[in-house]
């Protein structure tokens, strides 16, 4: 199915071992397609424009960890799929302007009260738009650059830079909110 990306790519190693990560993973890819689409030619319309995206510029791919190419991958999929799926449904996304130490001896009440804000912090990091999500992950997990960011989520650097400045200002506030509590 991804025959026409493999096409693009010129480095044999690097089309080489896109194809293996590709025969690997094509289950988890195709999952990620259809949970968005529910329509098997659109999931497989995702998948091959992702592929074809990540071989027209294959640095950005093979500039990161080995162990995060397939969320990366994962991440291009779903983020083309939302494409395909807004375009059916002729929804456009509007970009909205950005608004001590470790204490060895912590206490059992800590680590409790510590991992109950840590789960209320996956949850709300969770409830923020996925355009946001997108963009956190892509910037903090995968350590990319913000013109990475960019091209793979396919908008401008400087939308991009906002993303990720809203979303940061977002978990920033919901933090300072958990302090005070």
């Amino acid at each position: 199915m991804i025959s026409a990306a493999l096409a693009i790519i010129e480095n044999e190693a690097q089309r080489n071992e896109l194809s293996e990560i590709y025969e690997r993973n094509v289950k988890l890819f195709y999952s990620v397609a259809f949970a968005k689409l529910h329509n098997q030619q659109d999931a497989e319309d995702a998948i091959q424009e992702a592929f074809l995206s990540i071989a027209k510029n294959p640095e950005t791919l093979f500039g990161i960890p080995n162990e995060k190419r397939v969320s990366y991958i994962v991440v291009m999929i779903r983020n083309t799929s939302c494409k395909i799926w807004n375009k059916k449904h002729r929804l456009y996304e509007k970009d909205i302007e950005p608004d001590g130490a470790l204490n060895e001896q912590i206490s059992v009440e800590d680590i409790v009260i510590s991992e109950d804000m840590c789960k209320q912090l996956l949850k709300f990091i969770d409830a923020l738009p996925e355009t946001a999500r997108t963009a956190i992950y892509l910037k903090a997990y995968l350590g990319l650059k913000n013109s990475d960011i960019a091209k793979v989520l396919e908008i401008s650097e400087d939308v991009a830079k906002k993303r990720i400045a809203r979303a940061i200002n977002q978990i920033k506030q919901y933090m300072d909110g958990m302090k005070d509590e």
